[in-house]
């Protein structure tokens, strides 16, 4: 007897009668972009990336500029030398930059003014230097502007060099002598500036301690006068 079950369903022809049947193409789901919040994390895990590089490398390189630094201990008062300083790099804020030297030349010859320890930073206040150079020693002069080029401020000034002339009278006959030569003008002051009175130009210069005594007694007994000497090849005795 013939079968009479169901008939197994036939596969449906998806050929169109153009060649032979071929299978159904299985469906998939379309990827989708990422989303919003995906984009904002990618940027910021590249931008702390960027940022940890650059960090990296701003340490890596070290500071660019390098300071003076005493390479022994030095007692107050003693003078410094330039074997006695080196320069190293250092990273300062803006305060201790403006108090700091990047020169070792500027230092030679000045004064510790306090005791500094092998490795310190020397800043302005832990030195002095005399104007002038090491040699000279500083000195203040009442003069009258008359006596002193007019106490004209072109051509009487700081950094000038000049020649202190005294004038003594004795019996009627006056007698003038150069008490030093070749000082060294490190500063004017007239007016509101002048200490004690007013009136008239004190000037402070740098000379030869061996020029101080002199200088006080023209200063005390005779009238004094400045000669400017600036730029004369033969700068004369007391040269530092």
């Amino acid at each position: 007897m013939a079968d009479l079950g169901t008939a197994p369903a036939a596969s449906p022809d998806l050929s169109n009668g153009s060649g032979p049947p071929r299978s159904a193409r299985p469906l998939h789901r379309a990827r989708s972009l990422p989303g919003g919040r995906a984009v904002v994390g990618g940027f910021l895990v590249a931008a702390s990336a960027v940022g940890v590089f650059a960090a990296y490398t701003a340490a890596s390189s070290g500071p660019d500029t390098s300071y003076v630094v005493v390479d022994v201990d030095v007692p107050a008062g003693e003078r410094l030398a330039g074997d006695q300083l080196s320069l190293v790099p250092l990273e300062l804020p803006d305060a201790q930059r403006q108090v700091a030297f990047t020169d070792v030349d500027l230092l030679d010859g000045a004064t510790a003014l306090s005791s500094m320890t092998a490795g310190q930073l020397v800043q302005t206040g832990d030195v002095a230097k005399p104007a002038g150079g090491p040699r000279r020693a500083q000195i203040s002069l009442a003069v009258d502007p008359g006596n002193a080029l007019g106490g004209d401020p072109n051509l009487l000034g700081d950094g000038d060099r000049v020649a202190v002339i005294a004038t003594y009278t004795a019996g009627g006959t006056a007698e003038t002598s150069t008490v030093s030569r070749d000082a060294l003008v490190v500063r004017v002051l007239g007016g509101d500036d002048r200490v004690g009175g007013a009136g008239g130009l004190t000037v402070v210069l740098a000379v030869p301690p061996a020029d101080l005594e002199p200088i006080a007694r023209a200063s005390a007994a005779g009238v004094v006068s400045l000669a400017r000497t600036t730029g004369l090849d033969d700068g004369g005795e007391g040269g530092s």
